[in-house]
């Protein structure tokens, strides 16, 4: 699927709900999609963190990313929280949304709709930290999707982020249901797929 497709795919399904992006917006210049496992594992990192800011014991949380070999995946913020509790504990929350996005990235979940945000059950698909279960039943579930399909969903969060700030910048309402961490963070999460930039460091301007 070429560039022009996906954009033309992202103008539908915003038609659909009654919103549109400028002629003129830029398209994606994307690179090549990250590794199955760095996916993965940046999931896995990204659960430890925010199951700490939900409450759990956060010398669990380092037992389990040493025992599955992750402690090296973390970003600096990251290991701050876990280890001396610094950080914006509410960041790390929402973060779950960008977990959704690698999760769909690998089939674990069957679907990425931005009008939805992720659900209770969401949890139960990834590896129980309290019981200190690996990650092998996760990956063996997972299978990588095509970079295509990523790529657009990339493009529609990039689309629908535009329109967020747009609304911001002109006093207007944000489009109805759509709440603009679950945007925010799932477009992390597809950018930073498709980027060399750490996790933190990854560019989301409009």
């Amino acid at each position: 699927m070429v560039i022009d497709d996906i954009r033309d795919s992202s103008r539908s399904v915003l038609t659909a709900h009654g919103l549109f992006v400028p002629d003129g917006l830029p398209a994606l210049d994307v690179a090549n999609l990250r590794s199955f496992r760095e996916i993965l594992n940046r999931l896995f990192c990204l659960n430890a963190v925010a199951a700490t800011s939900y409450g759990l014991d956060s010398t669990k949380a380092i037992s389990w990313l040493h025992q599955e070999q992750l402690d090296e995946e973390l970003t600096q913020p990251e290991r701050c929280f876990l280890e001396h509790g610094k950080g914006d504990r509410d960041a790390f929350k929402v973060q779950i949304e960008g977990m959704w996005a690698l999760a769909w990235a690998v089939n674990i979940v069957p679907e990425i709709d931005f009008w939805r945000d992720c659900n209770s059950g969401f949890v139960t698909l990834l590896p129980n930290l309290k019981t200190g279960e690996s990650v092998t039943r996760t990956m063996g579930q997972a299978e990588l999707r095509a970079s295509d399909q990523i790529i657009a969903a990339c493009d529609l969060s990039y689309c629908l982020h535009w329109i967020i700030r747009e609304a911001l910048i002109k006093g207007d309402q944000f489009p109805p249901d759509l709440k603009p961490y679950v945007v925010i963070e799932r477009r992390r999460a597809l950018e930073w797929m498709f980027s060399e930039d750490a996790w933190d460091m990854v560019s989301l301007d409009t």
